[in-house]
């Protein structure tokens, strides 16, 4: 058991490395923390450090960028991979007032709006659409429809279960 939950913390931080903000022009400047989701007694969430997470635990991670220069920063694309062990918990990405969050189910090779559509074989064999499960979510990508501000920024969330 100690070293499943090795692995999970392993990667978990592992996960916390790859984040990734693309912008066109303009200095961003990014962190990434993860929190155990706990709800207490009283039904309220808490959040605590992710270093004692184990498996089935739910885990929320924080994205956040600044724009550190004097210029607005535009065409702004925040992604994150899920994280290896983990799986994502739908519907937990941040929606965005402007802007939009997309899915891949293929690596980070594409990216759609929920739902993602995919085809199937039926237990007949036959061909069918169906929608994507969150199991199948490989990474989340917000892409933002209006620039930072210089000296503002943006903090998008998701969560995944520890698998």
């Amino acid at each position: 058991m100690l070293e499943k939950r090795f692995f999970a913390l392993f990667m978990l931080v592992l996960g916390l490395s790859v984040t990734m903000a693309f912008a066109a022009g303009g200095d961003l400047a990014g962190s990434l923390e993860a929190f155990r989701v706990v709800v207490t007694d009283d039904g309220v969430e808490d959040f605590l450090p992710a270093d004692n997470a184990r498996p089935n635990d739910t885990i929320e991670y924080r994205l956040t960028y600044t724009n550190t220069g004097d210029q607005p920063v535009q065409n702004i694309f925040i992604t994150d991979p899920i994280p290896f062990g983990t799986e994502f918990v739908h519907p937990s990405a941040t929606r965005l007032a402007t802007g939009d969050v997309e899915y891949s189910i293929d690596g980070g090779k594409t990216y759609h709006a929920w739902p993602i559509l995919v085809q199937k074989t039926n237990e007949s064999g036959e061909e069918e659409t169906v929608e994507a499960t969150p199991d199948m979510v490989t990474h989340v990508r917000w892409a933002l429809s209006q620039p930072i501000q210089p000296k503002q920024g943006i903090t998008v969330t998701y969560r995944a279960v520890i698998k």
